[in-house]
Parts: C-alpha cells; sequence; structure tokens
C-alpha cells in the first residue's frame, strides 16, 4: 500500500458530516480540513500519521477514530472544540507540541495498551478544561511543559512508574485532589503543580534530583510536602508558607524550610 497524503483540495471535496477515507490514503495532509464546520465524526481505518493542523479549529467533530494510527503533528486538532474521546492504539508511538491544545469538551483521553509513546509534548492537553479521565501509557518518561495547563477537571490520574520527568507548569491549576509521584520520578519541573488548590499532600519520592520553584505553591490546601531525602537542586518558594516540610533532621530540606519561615515535621 502507497502512502498516499490526503491533502487539503481532495479533503475539502470530500468533506460531510460523517467522513470515512479509506482506499489507499495514508496520511492525512496538512491543514488538509482546516477550519472545516462540516465534519462531525471520522474514520480513518488505514491512515498512519495526521499532520500539522490537518483539523485545526474543525468546532464542529465530535469523534475520531484511527485504528492504526502513529503520528500526529503539531495542532493537528487544535482549537476542536466538541471533540469529546480520543483513544491511542497500541501502535501509536508519537505526537508534537499543542496537538489537543483547546478542545474544551475532550473529557477522556485514553492510551491502549502496548503502545510506545515516551513523551506528552508541550501543551499536548492545555486548556482541555472538562479532561477527568485519563490512562497515561505506561512507556511515558516525560510529561512536557504546560501539558495540562488549567485542566480543572482532572482530578485524579495514575502516573506511570518509569516516568522521570514532569516540566514546568504540567499541572498548572489543574483540579488534582490527591498525587502519587512514581519511584523512577527525578525532575519536578518550575511551577509544576502551581495552583492546584485541591492538593493536600504530596510525598516526593527518593529519586528526585531536582524541584523547581514554585513547584507546589499556590497549593492552598496543601498541608505536607514530604521530602524523605535531599535534592541536589531546590528552587525558590517550592511551596506556601503555611505547608508543613516532612523531612529528616540536619538535612537540606530542613534548613531550607528554616530559611523560608516553614513549619518542619521529622521523619
Amino acid at each position: 500500500m502507497t502512502e498516499q497524503v490526503l491533502e487539503r483540495k481532495e479533503a475539502l471535496r470530500r468533506a460531510v458530516p460523517d467522513l470515512e477515507i479509506d482506499e489507499n490514503y495514508r496520511i492525512v495532509g496538512r491543514e488538509a480540513l482546516k477550519n472545516n464546520i462540516k465534519v462531525r465524526t471520522v474514520f480513518l481505518p488505514q491512515i498512519i500519521e495526521i499532520r500539522g493542523q490537518a483539523f485545526y479549529n474543525c468546532t464542529n467533530l465530535r469523534k475520531v477514530g484511527v485504528p492504526n494510527l502513529s503520528t500526529i503533528r503539531k495542532e493537528a486538532f487544535f482549537g476542536c472544540s466538541n471533540l469529546r474521546t480520543v483513544s491511542f492504539p497500541s501502535a501509536f508511538s508519537r505526537m508534537e507540541d499543542s496537538a489537543f491544545y483547546g478542545c474544551k469538551r475532550l473529557g477522556k483521553v485514553e492510551f491502549e495498551k502496548n503502545n510506545q509513546v515516551q513523551r506528552l509534548p508541550n501543551r499536548v492537553f492545555s486548556e482541555c478544561k472538562e479532561l477527568s479521565a485519563l490512562v497515561m501509557p505506561d512507556s511515558l518518561e516525560e510529561i512536557g511543559r504546560e501539558a495540562f495547563y488549567k485542566c480543572g477537571e482532572l482530578k485524579a490520574l495514575h502516573l506511570p512508574e518509569h516516568l522521570k520527568r514532569i516540566a514546568a507548569r504540567a499541572f498548572y491549576a489543574s483540579g488534582l485532589t490527591e498525587l502519587e509521584l512514581p519511584g523512577e520520578l527525578s525532575d519536578i519541573g518550575e511551577g509544576a503543580f502551581l495552583k492546584c488548590k485541591a492538593l493536600e499532600y504530596v510525598r516526593v519520592p527518593e529519586t528526585v534530583k531536582t524541584i523547581g520553584k514554585w513547584a507546589f505553591h499556590g497549593c492552598s490546601r496543601l498541608k505536607v510536602l514530604e521530602v524523605p531525602r535531599d535534592p541536589e537542586v531546590i528552587g525558590e518558594w517550592i511551596t506556601n508558607k503555611n505547608c508543613v516540610i516532612r523531612c529528616p533532621k540536619g538535612s537540606r530540606m530542613e534548613a531550607y524550610a528554616n530559611e523560608y519561615g516553614m513549619e518542619i515535621e521529622y521523619l
């Protein structure tokens, strides 16, 4: 089967409310249906790649079926404000920045078993305000900058055990009520959980080497930040002054808490 590209002219000619692309097409071209308001559902059984801005601002798009998809390029579904669910098949391996930015009614995201996604890119689900159900891939090692920025309905999630890095503002102002950080985590970026106002307790794994500034600042209900082992880098004001720092006696975290006037409990 040839990797024929569905380009914009042909895509617009085919555009109907329930769009199915079969035949020999393997790639949806750049801006193929950008700003199209006709399409409501899309079934792409043979498509392996969706290129940049292919469905950008398709405000009536509600459902996408992509059983063989492996790659989504930059801003492919940016602003698809009525898209409700997304399921990434086992063959899926890569997506680029802002792929689903501003899909404000996107409620459920699921990665099927055995896919090899290692990184969620910058702003990939930023401002998906109704995102409440999220199943991440087991292969995930990094969550990019502002990946879940202002996802206010995201109250609970399971972070994969091999996750190593959470970048700056990844969960800024999300709705998380609880947080269990995985045992292989190394870096918590600047403002990673800034303004997560429902969090009450966080334990930082012993593997963490960096806690960026403001990592848990603005978490107004956070009562305890437990840090059992000193990170190599501790940023400014990692949490609010009224949060208790739970740490070993004589540790750098104890000195840090004293410097910032925070209450201390010893492990």
